[in-house]
């Protein structure tokens, strides 16, 4: 098999996620970490190849309206926010079994000592 063949055959192995709302498709790739309700991967917009921390949220979580009401106040809290030192959200979308909150990426680099604060 050639290198051609085997690598667009992983690129449609891949898990897609798709926003119900605006058919928007996100392969789902890396996994970056985990909290309370919510596991962190790489999402990658298959049209534009945007990169976002994509926090999915499984909604067998938020059954309690406590729990959705969180979920509500923290997608309102980042929304709200435009700060450098604050992840960038970049919006959000749900469909039947995941809440999806699609964050700015942070790699980790290192900072210059001209760059100023």
């Amino acid at each position: 098999m050639s290198s051609k063949i085997r690598a667009s055959t992983l690129q449609e192995e891949k898990e897609v996620v798709v926003d119900p709302d605006s058919g928007r498709r996100y392969y789902k790739g890396k996994f970056l970490g985990k909290g309370g309700f919510a596991r962190c991967y790489e999402l990658t917009d298959v049209k534009t190849k945007d990169v976002f921390a994509g926090k999915i949220v499984p909604k067998s979580l938020l059954v309690k309206p406590h729990q959705r009401e969180k979920m509500s106040m923290e997608i309102s809290i980042h929304r709200s926010l435009n700060h450098q030192h604050v992840v960038g959200f970049h919006g959000y979308f749900e469909d039947s079994e995941n809440v999806y909150v699609l964050l700015e990426i942070c790699r980790r680099r290192v900072i210059c000592a001209s760059q100023t604060f």
